[in-house]
């Protein structure tokens, strides 16, 4: 197999991997840009060049470039097995035959018997959007990268380039890079503010590249109204009634209409159409407080040995996530969740601020101890850990005259698993 460079690849190969748990996670998506996100003294973004990066199907071009089986062939992400589950996105093999985000597998199937469902990986595809950010750290500085969702970034370039050329050309770089990195494609729309540049990603699809600067609008003006971030179908179908087709339509609507329909929004819609979007990059800059990671098991677990080892397992990951983070806990809490939905739970403050495996995998089983264990009459449906009262790590411990520890080099086996997978090494604990 070839090497991946997710940072959390968890290998799914063989049948036994849709029996051990289904996990989804969805990154928050940022909504559309409110009127206090931008400079209102302004009416256009003069001088500045926005990049926006779609990646192309991603879910399932991650998939689909893991398994070479699956290339070339209908596969959707999000299914739970059989025909459960929703689509989360889909191939374009599988958008040929008309499955569309947000069906039904059942639906999907319908239109494309022979679509291919998988499950949802959220920790692999959150490892390939962190690795892309720190390859852009390499181009722009760190507070011109927004991440806006779980595959798709703005990048202002406007501190490194001086016109649309130089921009296009460290575009084209950006991408080339991407497909080095990662083996991924994805579009890319240019231009002079952030909402523009997310319309012309969506004109030249898959592994395009767009340019929008003033002179050549109108291909942004001709897309259907409901291409604008904010308009979903309630809004669109409010506009079709007042006229409001395109996004040409809507640049000319009077502020007041939009105002009397739409509210405080519709002036920013009319804005963003004008192409008068003068928000900047958006980073969330909060201090984590704490970190979480639940597993929901297909097949449920009670024997003691079972039990432990997904136990170490999620710690281990949390643990893992810390040191990416550079964060160390000072508390850690176990859950559990049964058949019956009940649930049962316990925490513990630890002896010291830390990341290390066994420590973490000590404490948890500590807690478990104390708390309602499964059994064959009532087994464990979920399993659920988190740390809180998190720190930067310094990279100091506190010794003891008393006890001999092992230091141990946690990094390189981070390096060892983002290379060849979760099972390549374990800590003896």
């Amino acid at each position: 197999m070839e090497t991946i460079s997710s940072t959390f690849f968890i290998p799914r190969e063989g049948d036994d991997f849709s029996k051990l748990y289904k996990r989804v996670r969805i990154m928050p998506l940022y909504s559309f840009p409110h009127l206090k996100d931008m400079n209102l003294r302004l009416r256009s973004n003069v001088g500045k060049f926005f990049v926006h990066i779609d990646f192309d199907a991603f879910f399932a071009q991650v998939e689909q470039r893991d398994n070479p089986k699956l290339r070339g062939k209908p596969v959707s992400v999000g299914g739970t097995g059989g025909n459960g589950g929703i689509v989360m996105t889909a191939s374009y093999e599988a958008r040929a035959m008309g499955v569309e985000t947000g069906m039904s597998v059942v639906e999907a199937k319908k239109l494309c018997p022979g679509l291919i469902s998988l499950p949802c990986y959220g920790p692999k595809y959150e490892s390939i959007m962190a690795a892309l950010q720190e390859m852009l750290k390499r181009y722009v500085p760190v507070d011109c990268i927004e991440q806006y969702s779980i595959d798709e970034c703005f990048v202002d370039l406007s501190p490194v380039v001086k016109n649309f050329f130089e921009a296009v050309s460290l575009a084209h770089s950006i991408k080339s890079e991407i497909r080095k990195l990662e083996n991924l494609t994805a579009s890319m729309g240019i231009s002079y503010n952030k909402t523009f540049a997310k319309l012309a990603t969506k004109l030249m699809k898959p592994d395009g590249m767009t340019v929008i600067t003033k002179e050549n609008e109108e291909k942004i003006h001709s897309m259907p109204v409901s291409k604008l971030w904010g308009v979903g179908r309630r809004n669109e179908l409010r506009m079709l009634v007042n006229g409001i087709r395109t996004i040409g339509d809507l640049s000319k609507a009077p502020f007041g209409l939009l105002r009397k329909e739409f509210g405080i929004n519709g002036i920013v819609f009319g804005r963003l159409a004008r192409g008068e979007d003068t928000s900047g990059i958006f980073r969330k800059e909060r201090k984590e407080k704490s970190l979480n990671h639940f597993h929901t098991l297909s097949e449920p677990l009670y024997k003691r040995d079972d039990v432990h080892s997904e136990i170490r397992r999620i710690g281990e990951y949390i643990c893992r996530k810390m040191r990416h983070k550079e964060l160390v806990a000072g508390y850690l809490y176990l859950a559990l969740r049964f058949e019956d939905l009940t649930y049962t739970s316990g925490a513990l403050k630890l002896s010291q601020y830390t990341n290390d495996d066994r420590e973490i995998c000590k404490a948890s089983m500590e807690i478990f101890k104390r708390m309602r264990k499964p059994s064959a009459m009532l087994k464990g449906r979920q399993f659920g850990m988190g740390v809180f009262d998190l720190h930067l790590d310094t990279h100091t411990v506190n010794l003891s005259l008393f006890e001999k520890t092992n230091p141990m080099p946690f990094q390189a086996l981070d390096r060892l698993k983002a290379k060849f997978g979760e099972g390549v090494i374990r800590v003896g604990i």
